[in-house]
C-alpha cells in the first residue's frame, strides 16, 4: 500500500496497524489507531479501499487543519515530541469476527 503524498509539503513517517477480518462475504480492513475502516470482497479489495479511505482522511484533515485534533481524539499521545498511537481498543463486533491477519503500514502524516 502506498499513500499519495503529492499535496503534502512536510510530513512525519509513522506506522499504523491494519487488521483484516472476514465478516460474512466481505473482508474488513480496520485501523484502530485511526478508527478507520473499509471493506472489499477480497483482501486486495479491502486493502485498496482502506488506502483510498486513508488518503481521503489525510487530505481532509490537511485541508481543514484538524489532523492533530483528530489524532488526539483517536487516543494518540505526545511522546518524544511526536504524536504516536496509544494502545487502542477494538470494537466488540470485530472481536467476534474471524481475524485473517494484520500488518503494519507506514504512513506519512502532514505537519505544519
Amino acid at each position: 500500500m502506498r499513500i499519495r503524498t503529492s499535496n503534502i509539503r512536510k510530513s512525519v513517517s509513522t506506522e499504523i496497524t491494519v487488521m483484516l477480518y472476514q465478516q460474512g462475504d466481505y473482508v474488513m480492513a480496520y485501523c484502530p489507531a485511526l478508527d478507520l475502516s473499509s471493506y472489499g470482497k477480497t483482501e486486495r479489495e479491502a486493502k485498496s479501499s482502506f488506502e483510498e479511505a486513508l488518503d481521503i482522511f489525510l487530505e481532509y484533515c490537511e485541508e481543514q487543519g484538524t489532523l492533530e485534533q483528530n489524532l488526539v481524539a483517536c487516543g494518540w499521545k505526545l511522546r518524544h515530541g511526536y504524536l504516536q498511537p496509544d494502545e487502542v481498543s477494538v470494537p466488540i463486533e470485530l472481536l467476534k469476527a474471524k481475524k485473517l491477519h494484520s500488518f503494519d503500514q507506514k504512513v506519512l502524516l502532514p505537519v505544519g
